[in-house]
């Protein structure tokens, strides 16, 4: 599986944006970052060559993480996901996609999380929390095209969820922003990951 950790200060915020016109069980292929393997832009169709990764959409929702199951068509040893895409050329196996492993210890990030109207949230730490570790230290909390919430998010204050939440124009859509976030796990390595914070569980 693939794994990376990063000995960087700063990190560019890079994220997946897809045009949404993928159907279920289409083949999507994706742009992906040189510099570290962020899936970036994707689209319906067989695509190829250097920097790209293709994926099989599960779920039709343009991109690699899937909320959905496809049906097994290959039993290869480099195909671990069965969607007859080998590993190499899997965008599933990138950071934060489905196929992603991290070892004993490490902190990890779910894709996304839904705080509730009204409830008391700290998504960062909470989505930690809903993988089961919590890192030993946030290193940044950026975000790409917007904002909302970013002060709080940086700092883990814990704050209600209002409407105001659920219905701002987040940079990904309607009460949903994608945040970029980079930690240090209790063995000194630092990771960065994606999280889509979905208020109110926006679509």
């Amino acid at each position: 599986m693939r794994r990376f950790a990063l000995l960087l200060i700063a990190v560019l915020p890079f994220g997946c944006s897809s045009s949404n016109t993928s159907s279920t069980g289409q083949l999507i292929t994706c742009d992906t970052d040189p510099g570290t393997g962020t899936i970036l832009r994707c689209v319906p169709g067989d695509g190829g060559g250097s920097g790209t990764c293709q994926d099989v959409d599960e779920d039709g929702d343009g991109e690699p993480h899937d909320d959905g199951t496809i049906a097994r068509t290959s039993s290869d040893a480099d195909d671990d996901d069965g969607d007859g895409i080998s590993n190499e050329d899997d965008c599933d196996e990138h950071e934060g996609e489905d196929g992603d492993e991290h070892a004993p210890g490490e902190a990890d990030l779910p894709y996304d999380i839904a705080p509730q109207l009204g409830s008391t949230a700290t998504p960062i730490s909470d989505a930690f929390a809903e993988k089961g570790t919590q890192p030993a230290a946030i290193v940044s909390v950026t975000m790409d095209g917007g904002t909302w919430r970013l002060t709080e998010l940086q700092s883990s204050t814990p704050f209600v969820i209002t409407q105001d939440d659920c219905s701002h124009a987040g940079n990904r859509d309607v009460g949903r922003d994608r945040v970029f976030v980079t930690w240090q796990n209790t063995d000194g390595s630092t990771m960065m990951d994606h999280l889509d914070i979905r208020y109110c569980n926006a679509n």
